[in-house]
């Protein structure tokens, strides 16, 4: 392990170790969503995560280090452009998907069933462009609960993204004032 990959683990820890994880499993499970592995992984019991780790070894650190060479090389890129006076814009949408580490790792914040999937989906309603509006499919935010965090997901996100580029664009910031929930047994987002 080069002393530079083993700081980057120890810098992005917040993230890393479950998102390699999580890609590791998903490997393992043939890519199905999180919410289809077996009951202990989907609902992030510690025995089973740990002995998943474990089985799962060779594959979590692959997926570290090719995170490690990723971020390495956008950096050095990053440099490059911003030496040249090119800065580098990044857009961050409001939503993430369903079958994701961030909602397999976090999922009392986001509006999900007793199965973890979700209970109701973001979208945009009816309008002059669309009769039957916007079907995202997204997860919807428990505000509730970022609240009782004081919003630590959100702000880890937000500087992770701006270490990242020089400008962050949040794509449908409108969603942080209101946004359109659909049930998510719904076909069209008429019904939000």
């Amino acid at each position: 392990r080069p002393d530079d990959f083993t700081l980057f683990c120890e810098e992005q820890n917040w993230w890393l170790d479950d998102f390699a994880l999580f890609m590791a499993l998903k490997s393992h499970y043939g890519g199905k969503p999180w919410s289809s592995w077996p009951q202990e992984l989907r609902d992030r019991d510690w025995q089973a995560l740990q002995s998943a780790k474990a089985e799962l070894q060779e594959e979590h650190e692959k997926q570290e280090f090719l995170q490690y060479l990723f971020f390495k090389q956008w950096f050095t890129l990053k440099t490059y452009c911003n030496q040249r006076g090119i800065k580098i814009i990044g857009d961050m949408p409001i939503y993430v998907v369903h079958d994701s580490a961030e909602v397999w790792v976090h999922p009392r914040l986001f509006i999900l069933d007793h199965e973890k999937m979700p209970s109701v989906v973001a979208g945009v309603p009816p309008d002059y462009f669309s009769e039957t509006g916007q079907l995202w499919g997204n997860p919807v935010y428990r505000w509730d609960a970022f609240m009782q965090t004081g919003y630590d997901w959100w702000i880890r996100r937000v500087r992770h993204n701006l270490s990242c580029f020089d400008l962050v664009r949040v794509d449908h910031f409108r969603g942080f004032i209101a946004f359109w929930e659909i049930p998510a047994r719904e076909k069209t987002a008429i019904h939000g």
